[in-house]
């Protein structure tokens, strides 16, 4: 009984988790042997940053990347980083977070988003029957 109540509980939570969630992220790369692997990705947070010097040319020097919440550290150890200048769109990710800034006149837009595979290691890590 114990274990149908979990898998109920378990199937509810993930429910309200991606019917919460405003944006979900995937991403097509390939390992090391070559076939292709899908990295999905929900948003949990994102906001708007006000930032006359902030530009795509110059995406790199951005506060953001200083923040310790942000798991990207080190721009050569990416897993994916995809520029889009015609949208002024700028994406990357490691394996388990992922931002994504869109840049418009004064400033830029970005969402955090954390791994499929790590959200739900964290919640299934809350079940221990």
């Amino acid at each position: 009984m114990k274990k149908k109540f979990a898998i109920l509980l378990f199937s509810c939570l993930l429910a309200l988790l991606f019917t919460g969630c405003d944006e979900v992220l995937s991403v097509v790369t390939c390992n090391e042997d070559g076939e292709k692997v899908v990295n999905n990705y929900i948003s949990i947070y994102g906001d708007k940053v006000y930032d006359e010097t902030s530009s795509i040319k110059s995406w790199t020097d951005l506060n953001i990347f200083n923040e310790s919440f942000l798991d990207i550290n080190d721009m050569d150890d990416l897993l994916f980083k995809i520029e889009n200048k015609k949208e002024n769109i700028v994406v990357l990710g490691s394996k388990d977070t992922a931002i994504e800034l869109s840049f418009f006149d004064g400033g830029y837009n970005y969402t955090l988003f954390s791994s499929a595979e790590s959200i739900n290691s964290a919640i299934n890590s809350g079940f221990d029957f």
